[in-house]
């Protein structure tokens, strides 16, 4: 096998290489296609994202609030269009300039690692200050760019390349830098000037159905008025009210389906095993061997790659097998609509079942 150089272990290399070590032409093709369906896959759900936000809290809030919904899907279309283009020449433009993966990945940190903190405290406090957490965003990217390249000119001479830029210590002053300044701006505006409006009662309410439906009929003219009138009088919109019918309804989460009690429990929950897996990953683990410089010998290097096969199958387990088997009901139900869809005349729309006497 040959020797890999730091060049190719930033640009994604040693899986590759370890798989078409360990299994031959085999190993290599396996990966290729474990590659392809992880860009693909991770492709598409940007894509999907950035247009959603694009359409929804850009294009139908600030643009066009009374878009229709014909007018909503020709947006989300253009916008994974135009969002495709931009990743394709982006990339393009990444490899002719030799910017690697590897660097890539580490300057992802240092440009979103700004709104981690103000991004949690929306959702988890209440009196998160709005503009703070939008200037905590803001100001921890502006501070993570100069820690970055402050670091990389002071560590090398002045000397500012892709590959000055992509070396350990900038990156890291660069993505501390922002997410602790993000942080703290955040949450001392907060406190300076804590939001008193905000209640929870609006998130909970997204989801609530609305008591009326509008519908828009067109109010006819009198007889002897029609000549009076050009042909948007003649059109005239009003707008009628009417209770929601269940079919308005379907997909709507009530009340009923909201234990309080049993999301409480599931937040400390995700709360605390949050913290542990922090403590444990980023502070117990990491840091004793980053400080005594230990370099591993067989047995330990063994050792180590043993962990690592255990949490990988873990992880498998928790991530991918658990959520299907939690699902199965669910999953079942889909199925027998999409054959029933297929194979009968029937529709496989899913009808939730009433309750009452008869």
């Amino acid at each position: 096998m040959k020797i890999l150089t730091d060049a190719d272990i930033s640009a994604g290399l040693p899986a590759p290489a370890a798989a078409a070590a360990l299994l031959g032409k085999g190993g290599a093709a396996a990966l290729l296609i474990l590659l392809f369906l992880a860009v693909t896959s991770a492709t598409s759900a940007e894509l999907i994202a950035v247009s959603s936000i694009l359409t929804y809290d850009i294009y139908k809030r600030y643009i066009n609030p009374k878009a229709t919904e014909q007018q909503i899907l020709w947006v989300s279309h253009m916008m994974i269009v135009a969002f495709a283009i931009f990743m394709g020449v982006a990339g393009t433009i990444f490899y002719y300039i030799g910017i690697s993966m590897g660097w890539l990945y580490l300057f992802m940190g240092t440009v979103l690692g700004s709104a981690v903190v103000p991004v949690a405290l929306s959702i988890t406090w209440r009196a998160a200050n709005t503009w703070g957490c939008i200037a905590g965003a803001v100001g921890g990217f502006c501070a993570a760019l100069i820690a970055w390249l402050v670091t990389t000119s002071k560590l090398n001479d002045g000397v500012l390349n892709a590959k000055t830029t992509g070396q350990d210590y900038p990156m890291l002053a660069g993505n501390v830098a922002s997410i602790v300044v993000g942080g703290l701006i955040a949450v001392i505006w907060t406190l300076v000037s804590p939001n008193t409006t905000f209640s929870w009662e609006q998130t909970r309410a997204i989801n609530s159905p609305e008591s009326h439906i509008h519908h828009k009929t067109a109010e006819p003219s009198a007889p002897g008025e029609e000549d009076d009138k050009d042909s948007s009088e003649k059109n005239q919109v009003t707008e009628l009210t009417q209770p929601a019918t269940d079919d308005d309804l379907r997909g709507i989460t009530t009340d009923a389906d909201l234990d309080r009690a049993a999301l409480k429990k599931a937040f400390k929950f995700s709360v605390w095993s949050s913290v542990a897996l922090f403590v444990i990953l980023i502070i117990l683990v990491p840091l004793p061997l980053f400080f005594s410089k230990v370099v591993y010998g067989v047995k330990g290097f063994t050792a180590w790659t043993a962990i690592g096969i255990i949490w990988m199958f873990l992880a498998v387990f928790t991530v991918v097998l658990y959520p299907v088997w939690e699902s199965r009901e669910a999953l079942a139900m889909v199925s027998k609509g999409i054959v029933k869809d297929i194979f009968t005349g029937g529709s496989g729309r899913y009808i939730a079942p009433t309750t009452g006497t008869a």
